[in-house]
């Protein structure tokens, strides 16, 4: 088992939120691509976007995204010894503020889908402001542990990534019935809103007979 000091404490906290975290996102997007893909397409050239190809370009973009977080999670989560991977994800958190911040500019309160239907965040500066703890979280990451507190049994890689299929399966079947709950919810108040607009014309039907 590894033996892991006080010291090492931050850095594979860090590691191991940001792993999460990326589950999570991506396991979200992989439940609502089309959404994710809207959101994509707010940063692709205009004459890309109009062209007829572009749909299913973007949904391919997307779904590329998603497996790459869920790709990045898993691996730091069951392999947090490899060396490549902190800068990758350090790199990774730098582009969420890249994008957060071209989105705070140029596409202001425009939902991000960041986290699919398990989050209605928007690109404002809440959401900047978390791209850049996200950033500060993987610079922690960056720093060197003992190879003793990071050697896991190949017994534990397994727990591990069985931990992130369930965990990427759970954030999955979330996003999807929150998106179903809101599309529902969205119906019935279109349908109460039609209902009181036939309700007021019935009403005013007497007094214009009379």
């Amino acid at each position: 088992m590894p033996v892991v000091t006080l010291a090492d404490f931050a850095p594979l906290g860090a590691k191991a939120v940001l792993a999460v975290m990326l589950l999570v996102a991506g396991g979200a997007k992989l439940a609502g691509l089309a959404g994710f893909a809207a959101s994509v397409r707010l940063f692709t050239p205009r004459r890309v976007a109009a062209s007829a190809s572009a749909e299913p370009l973007l949904r391919w973009l997307a779904l590329a995204v998603a497996l790459a977080e869920l790709a990045l999670g898993a691996v730091s989560l069951t392999s947090p010894a490899l060396g490549w991977l902190n800068p990758l994800i350090l790199a990774v958190g730098c582009a969420f503020v890249a994008v957060s911040g071209a989105g705070y500019a140029f596409h202001r309160d425009r939902s991000c889908q960041c986290f699919g239907a398990l989050s209605q965040r928007r690109f404002d500066r809440a959401g900047l402001a978390r791209a850049v703890l996200v950033a500060a979280l993987a610079g922690v990451a960056m720093a060197a542990v003992p190879p003793s507190s990071i050697r896991l049994s190949l017994a534990d890689r397994g727990l591990l990534l069985a931990a992130s299929c369930l965990l990427t399966f759970v954030a999955f079947t979330a996003a999807r019935a929150l998106a179903a709950i809101r599309a529902s919810d969205h119906g019935a108040s279109d349908h109460g809103a039609s209902d009181h607009g036939a309700s007021d014309h019935g009403a005013a039907l007497p007094g214009m007979v009379s």
